[in-house]
């Protein structure tokens, strides 16, 4: 990653600073002395590793001759796609010019920080000057004059990156979110060759590639591009395609921006962090970020813990780092003989055993689910993980706090009809390991033998697995015995590859869990509020 970027915590933009002054959005962007008061504001409170000045995406479309909107509370916008296409000195673009003058001060009042640029990428700013629709048709109907309008976006984002480092940034940023909407086998051509001759301006130094949504399919032509590091949106599993990134190249994400960081109460946004860390930073190119740019309304409160709470997670992870990533692939690549040994090796490093079970034994589970998921392993291979798991958990479970003699709080089993244990059985596990009592009722379970668990035990939650589709009507009789019943309220969840979301609302359970580790989520939650 040259110039490393590994333990950096940042969030993308400088977008919530728009909050440390009075002043609108619009006159935060045509004016440098609101700007970089805004930014100095908020980087005095939001201590991020990598500092942005407050960015927006029609800059340089505006600068080639698209009509831009401002507003006072909205990001600047293109209104007009250009009528003639200009490339200009960035020095005599006015907002361009801003832009470079707050960093030259944000350099001088954050001497130890590290500042970066935020670029568009070429195919972005030529679907605001053409129209992102007449584009995407060009690329077939006309694609010489789509690659003659590139070369043009190509010199202007090479200028202004230039001005930009020559201000003061270091970490060269290149957003390009349109990029996403071309086909895979015409990325390269119209996206990933133009940004490849981007970064040559900045070869040594640290750069970073965010293309939004899912860029699943075209991340071997992002790597190809020289990018140092990739920014992940918050769709991306990174379990799923860490292993499509080099080691050398840094992977930067992706706590969601909006629904956890915006939106969700503080406590969240720390459990989301920690889990994030505890899943990835075990990866030497692991660098803790946001999947998008905050919007400007984003609580302050919630940029602070997320920075807090990530540079404390890193900090307790990193020095065991080495062995847990180990001993997460071992488990993941099912090597039954390794795993034992890593654990012993782990807990003579001192490592905390709930720490060994979440960024080890449960990181290899995740991922293996993720890869399933995306169709990169199959059964055999996850079976195979899932002894290895069993094994090192064998190793561990001495050293874990056990739920003692309390009566059970989750009833838990395999529907009738259904004999599935795998995805139940972690469930169980990761449950135990939290300090959570749980009577597993086994495999192939009779409606009723839940109601006599709950009338034997009062346990507040009741979780049933189902895999096979005839399972369904299974569950429909469990949660109607419980209705008709009169138990004390029992909250039912479900999960298994039998159901979802909409099918867990319409048949009147608590709540669905699509894995392992949504499941003890979701229990703790209902757990939490039932003791409160």
């Amino acid at each position: 990653m040259g110039h490393s970027l590994r333990n950096k915590v940042f969030p993308i933009n400088a977008l919530p600073s728009f909050q440390m002054v009075e002043a609108g959005i619009d006159d935060i962007s045509w004016n440098a002395d609101i700007k970089f008061e805004a930014v100095k504001k908020y980087y005095q409170q939001v201590d991020a590793d990598i500092l942005f000045y407050f960015s927006d995406i029609a800059i340089q479309a505006e600068a080639m001759g698209a009509k831009v909107c401002f507003s006072p509370d909205a990001m600047p916008s293109v209104e007009m796609p250009g009528s003639s296409v200009n490339v200009v000195p960035p020095a005599t673009v006015p907002r361009m010019a801003v832009n470079a003058q707050v960093l030259k001060r944000m350099a001088k009042e954050f001497p130890d920080r590290t500042l970066s640029t935020m670029v568009y990428g070429p195919f972005t700013v030529a679907g605001q000057l053409a129209g992102e629709q007449e584009l995407l048709r060009g690329i077939v109907e006309r694609p010489g004059e789509v690659l003659d309008l590139m070369e043009k976006c190509l010199a202007c984002a090479r200028d202004y990156g230039r001005y930009l480092l020559d201000a003061g940034a270091e970490v060269f940023w290149i957003s390009d979110p349109l990029a996403a909407l071309l086909p895979p086998d015409s990325f390269w051509r119209f996206a990933g060759e133009f940004l490849a001759r981007l970064y040559d301006i900045h070869p040594t130094e640290p750069t970073v590639l965010h293309i939004c949504g899912d860029t699943s399919q075209i991340l071997k032509d992002m790597v190809k591009t020289g990018v140092r590091a990739i920014s992940f949106d918050q769709c991306m599993d990174l379990l799923a395609y860490e292993d499509i990134v080099p080691e050398s190249v840094g992977i930067v994400g992706n706590i969601d921006p909006v629904e956890i960081i915006e939106l969700a109460p503080p406590e969240e946004v720390a459990a989301s962090t920690k889990d994030l860390v505890a899943t990835m930073g075990v990866k030497d190119n692991f660098i803790l970020s946001t999947g998008c740019a905050l919007p400007p309304g984003t609580p302050i409160a919630n940029v602070v813990r997320f920075i807090e709470t990530g540079k404390r997670a890193l900090s307790e992870l990193t020095p065991h780092a080495q062995t847990l990533s180990r001993l997460s692939d071992a488990v993941h690549r099912g090597k039954r003989e390794t795993v034992s040994a890593l654990v012993s090796t782990s807990l003579k490093e001192e490592t905390d055993p709930l720490m060994i079970v979440n960024s080890a034994l449960m990181r290899a589970v995740r991922k293996g689910s993720a890869c399933y998921e995306s169709r990169q392993s199959f059964l055999p291979e996850i079976l195979l993980m899932v002894d290895a798991f069993y094994q090192g958990f064998r190793t561990l479970e001495p050293h874990l706090g056990a739920a003692g003699d309390r009566p059970p709080q989750v009833i838990l089993g395999t529907v009738k009809g259904d004999f599935h244990e795998i995805g139940k059985n972690l469930v169980r596990i990761i449950l135990e390991t939290n300090g959570v009592k749980v009577l597993d009722l086994g495999v192939n379970v009779p409606a009723g033998d839940f109601l006599a668990a709950v009338n034997t035990y009062e346990a507040p939650v009741v979780g049933l697995s189902a895999f096979i589709t005839g399972a369904r009507k299974q569950l429909v009789e469990i949660v109607n015995n419980f209705n008709r019943s009169d138990v004390r309220p029992v909250s039912i969840i479900v999960g298994g590859a039998a159901v979802n979301p909409q099918i867990a609302a319409s048949i009147g359970t608590q709540g669905y869990a699509r894995d392992a580790v949504g499941a003890v989520k979701l229990v703790k939650d209902i757990l939490g509020k039932t003791n409160g």
